[in-house]
C-alpha cells in the first residue's frame, strides 16, 4: 500500500511546549490562552528570520518618522 504524502508542509509546535487551550473557565482566561499561543507562534516566526531580515527592520524602525 502506498501512504498519502500531505500536500502542505505544516511545523507542529512540540507537543509538550504549546499551550493547551481547555473546556470551561471564562473569556479572559481564554483570552489570555489565545496570547500565550500566539506569542510562541510568533518567537517561531522570529527564530526563522534571518540576520539581514533583522537588521532591515531595525533599520526600519530607527528612522524618524513624519506624520
Amino acid at each position: 500500500m502506498t501512504e498519502k504524502k500531505s500536500k502542505t508542509n505544516f511545523n507542529h509546535m512540540p507537543f509538550q511546549k504549546s499551550v493547551h487551550f481547555k473546556w470551561g473557565g471564562t473569556t479572559s482566561d481564554w483570552e489570555e490562552e489565545a496570547a500565550q499561543m500566539m506569542d510562541y507562534l510568533q518567537d517561531q516566526l522570529d527564530d526563522q528570520e534571518s540576520q539581514e531580515e533583522k537588521e532591515k527592520k531595525i533599520e526600519y524602525g530607527t528612522q524618524k518618522q513624519y506624520w
